[in-house]
């Protein structure tokens, strides 16, 4: 009996050790890793034009990952056609000019930290992009001049927060994410923030660390 229970300790200590490893497998981020994926979902947006509501986005990223650090390289594209939205323009009767859009563009870089090593995973990130209007057409009898000022209306910078959660499967990694940016300035197509929710799939493709390290070596 004494060397059962011996046996049975031995054992016992021993899938204590596993744990960790098991665990480790398990949890959705991993360090110093390349990811590639694409996601798709709803980019909620409001002109002067149209009041608030959601359209269509897909989109592609790439993910790199340090120890409890990301960058986030993505661009989306939100899809509908005859969009509604205005801008000033001296030469429209009254001072303003409606205008017609397909699509929003927006590229975004955004520093991530993940801050729990757990199957379900939170991450959080701050960022900056560019967000534009895409196929705008003024209204009305418009000239290159009011064509130069809807495109001038049709870009703008943007500052953003980002919330999510990932966990993975295998090779796998499947996310949801949130993303909030600032208000555009006065006299853009788009007004407020725009809101963009997205689910999606990411794809390891091997170490960062090894790649940074022989760049190192290299000089």
């Amino acid at each position: 009996m004494r060397m059962l229970g011996r046996t049975a300790t031995v054992l016992g200590l021993a899938c204590l050790v596993q744990v960790p490893a098991v665990v480790a497998q398990t949890t959705g981020f991993e360090s110093f890793r390349w990811y590639v994926g694409a996601q798709a979902g709803l980019i909620i947006f409001e002109t002067p034009s149209q009041t608030r509501g959601g359209i269509f986005a897909a989109g592609a990223h790439v993910l790199i990952t340090a120890r409890r650090t990301g960058l986030l390289l993505s661009v989306e594209e939100g899809i509908k056609r005859n969009q509604l939205s205005s801008f000033a323009d001296t030469t429209a009767t009254g001072g303003v000019r409606q205008l017609v859009f397909n699509d929003l563009r927006k590229y975004s870089a955004t520093l991530l930290a993940f801050p729990l090593r757990t199957i379900v995973q939170p991450y959080f990130g701050v960022g900056v992009g560019w967000l534009q209007t895409v196929k705008n057409y003024p209204q009305g009898t418009s000239s290159s001049f009011s064509q130069g000022l809807a495109e001038s209306a049709a870009s703008m910078g943007f500052g953003s927060l980002t919330a999510g959660v990932q966990t993975r499967v295998d090779r796998i990694m499947l996310f949801g994410q949130y993303q909030i940016t600032t208000g555009a300035p006065s006299g853009k197509l788009l007004t407020g923030p725009t809101h963009t929710l997205t689910a999606g799939i990411r794809f390891g493709l091997g170490s960062a660390r090894e790649d940074i390290e022989r760049g190192t070596g290299a000089d």
